[in-house]
């Protein structure tokens, strides 16, 4: 399932969405304190599209396999956190499942987040592999993967 998450997202989009349908339909346990929640759910899934969105500004290679990228990006959101990209992928998981409402959107929510950072940390030894020192000289500046002083 360490799918290169573009690929991955044809198989786990739908994965929510069908959840979400089901759920509503079959009026699955929703989260508490509507219509707030989902509000902030959508502020979350926004942050993420944002976020994914600054991140292409300055890496336009960033869905390509690593042996597709000739050069290591630390400009940018690149200077702060390693794997925005990854970030904006998790934000936007839970921020739909907090949107829709339903609970159970949660769980898979969780199990694509875990998988998310299953990649990026199989990607930066793909990263150390391939620009060694340079990669290695990075992560020593840039010490957070996703959440600045926290992860």
């Amino acid at each position: 399932m360490l799918l290169k998450p573009s690929i991955r997202s044809v198989i786990e989009w739908p994965i929510l969405i069908v959840i979400g349908v089901v759920g509503t339909l079959f009026s699955a346990p929703t989260i508490p304190f509507s219509p707030l929640t989902n509000m902030a759910g959508a502020a979350v899934f926004l942050a993420g599209g944002i976020i994914h969105r600054q991140a292409h500004v300055f890496h336009r290679k960033a869905h390509e396999a690593v042996e597709g990228i000739d050069r290591l990006v630390t400009a940018g959101i690149y200077s702060k956190i390693r794997h925005p990209c990854y970030l904006s992928l998790i934000l936007m998981y839970f921020g739909v499942a907090i949107l829709w409402g339903i609970a159970w959107i949660l769980i898979p929510a969780a199990v694509f987040t875990v998988l998310t950072v299953l990649t990026a940390l199989r990607e930066e030894r793909l990263l150390l592999e391939k620009f060694g020192s340079e990669y290695r000289e990075y992560t020593r500046r840039v010490r957070w993967r996703f959440i600045p002083k926290v992860f």
